[in-house]
């Protein structure tokens, strides 16, 4: 059902309610009630109906749904009594005409308190109409906020293959003059992560082992590349296995790890990786051979940047990234928490 559709059936069913009630509480109170008592009543009910259409088609005229609520209460309070105090003299009129006028109708206390009633009757409607049109206009930006946090995710995972790949391409060609067994193998290993590449592309969230098994895939590519210059661990417990995260995040924190610690030391280094599930979040600690130098997150490019803002907008605030420097055995640690959903 569309809107206009819906506000039409709705302002019918209300007003007409309204007339019912009207008519049960006169037949009720009133030991002298006649069929013909009732017009009064209904055309009461087809002016409410009548004015409050007319007061929408102003509120939409004049834009009073973007005011702020304190300029807005004044406008709605003052147009409503506008409507409520014609409303009833109509009634009175009409009884007149029928010939079932009672002079009692133009009492003080019978005008003041039919138009009190009017009026928290108009009142009831325009908090109604306008909640209506706050929520929905809320709904509206709530829509368009999850759109554009989906843009910006696809604007980061696209940022992801083209960077890990063209690194890929440059180990690749290393190794094809000096190793061509090895570049075959590590050729392999990309064709496999960029399987799981074009895969991740169509999920915001995979499951922790199957990012586990392209990081895998990347690590056995660079130990290729550097031989025994790099040392690697993986151990995940069962219970985070099947835990949701983000595809190639931590492929790129890993090979983060690699290009700016063990890459950059004649040695080269270890690289371990811890992953288990700890309080409802899931905790992955990346630790490598090296030392983390002031400034380095913000000159080491995009790929920590880029894991903070999609943790950030996938999670909303609720995940933890850090990574920081273990004095006590020459390594850095790279730390993300990531809340699980029970």
């Amino acid at each position: 059902m569309n809107k206009k559709r819906a506000y039409w059936i709705i302002q019918s069913v209300g007003w007409s309610l309204y007339a019912i009630i009207l008519l049960l509480g006169g037949y009720v109170v009133s030991s002298k009630f006649q069929i013909l008592m009732a017009v009064p009543i209904l055309v009461e009910a087809a002016f409410f109906f009548a004015f409050t259409h007319f007061y929408r088609l102003l509120n939409n005229r004049w834009n009073w749904f973007h005011l702020p609520v304190l300029r807005l209460l004044p406008k709605m309070l003052a147009s409503i009594f506008i409507m409520a105090v014609p409303i009833y003299f109509i009634r009175v009129f009409v009884s007149y005409l029928l010939g079932i006028y009672s002079s009692n109708l133009l009492s003080t206390t019978n005008i003041v308190g039919n138009i009190i009633g009017n009026f928290f009757a108009l009142f009831i409607w325009a908090s109604l109409y306008y909640a209506f049109h706050y929520f929905e206009r809320y709904n509206l930006s709530l829509k368009y906020e999850v759109a554009m946090k989906r843009m910006e995710l696809d604007r980061l995972k696209s940022q992801l293959n083209p960077h890990f790949i063209f690194n890929a391409l440059n180990s690749i060609r290393a190794l094809v003059d000096e190793n061509p067994s090895k570049s075959k193998q590590a050729i392999n290993h990309l064709s496999n992560i960029l399987r799981s590449s074009l895969s991740a592309d169509k999920t915001e969230l995979i499951p922790l082992k199957e990012e586990m098994e392209t990081v895998q895939d990347y690590l056995a590519m660079e130990t290729i590349r550097f031989e025994e210059r790099l040392n690697s661990k993986i151990e995940v417990t069962s219970s985070a296995n099947s835990v949701l995260v983000p595809p190639l995040m931590f492929q790129t924190l890993v090979e983060n790890g690699v290009k700016h610690g063990i890459s950059k030391l004649k040695k080269g280094g270890k690289l371990m990786i811890d992953a288990y599930v700890k309080k409802n979040y899931l905790v992955v600690e990346i630790r490598n051979t090296g030392v983390l130098h002031k400034n380095a997150v913000s000159d080491s490019g995009y790929g920590i940047k880029n894991t903070i803002q999609r943790l950030e907008i996938i999670y909303k605030g609720k995940a933890e990234f850090k990574i920081s420097n273990e004095s006590k055995n020459n390594m850095v640690l790279t730390l993300v928490r990531i809340p699980i959903d029970n």
